[in-house]
């Protein structure tokens, strides 16, 4: 049975491991707001914006299929991958630790070329590896790698997935039809709270 800890208040407090434990057992809701705490309540440090992006990573697997073929076996491991920031890879190191959906373990690997990059299932990449950008997704074009970004153009020059900051809070952009191409098949679920976008249309 998947899980899923999506969209959740503010954790109390403001420490870390506090903050942590509080994702893993707050009840979610679909489609309520992750980055905003209820009405007239203070926001606290704890829950920074690097934390919220890693439990959007999480659960991205939730809501995402995968073809049978780019698993060595029913059970082998989710692999995530994460050209961003240390801290964001610490946070989402953390997030997927003990983690399972659909009977594939969640981990982390190190990925830093190109035979990497096509052996992730979800590849994170944010603006500290914009210069590699073009290099990941030519890597992982037609390939099973559910890829995503910090961008909203990104979803519209062959990415699949843009996690934007807009209005003070995240939102996604969608290209449905790169995930297509690429045997991945998006729940209608997340399409339904996402901006589905096409790609630019390269000139002649």
């Amino acid at each position: 049975m998947r899980r899923s800890r999506w969209f959740q208040p503010d954790p109390p407090g403001n420490d870390k491991r506090a903050s942590v434990a509080w994702r893993r057992i707050a009840p979610v809701c679909l489609g309520l707001v992750l980055s905003c705490a209820p009405a007239g309540a203070p926001r606290t440090e704890s829950f920074s914006e690097i934390e919220v992006r890693a439990v959007y990573l999480y659960n991205f697997a939730a809501f995402v299929d995968w073809p049978a073929s780019a698993f060595e076996t029913s059970s082998a491991p989710l692999r995530y991958c994460a050209l961003a920031i240390p801290a964001l890879q610490d946070d989402l190191r953390e997030v997927l630790s003990g983690e399972t959906v659909n009977g594939h373990p969640l981990e982390l690997i190190v990925a830093e070329d190109r035979e990497s990059w096509r052996r992730c299932h979800l590849l994170y990449i944010d603006h500290s590896a914009q210069p590699r950008l073009a290099q990941v997704l030519a890597a992982t074009r037609g390939r099973p790698v559910l890829t995503v970004s910090d961008s909203e153009a990104f979803a519209r020059e062959g990415g699949m997935i843009g996690l934007v900051r807009k209005g003070g809070r995240l939102r996604t952009f969608i290209n449905r039809d790169a995930a297509m191409r690429a045997g991945i098949r998006i729940s209608s679920k997340l399409l339904r709270i996402a901006t589905l976008v096409s790609e630019r249309r390269q000139s002649p």
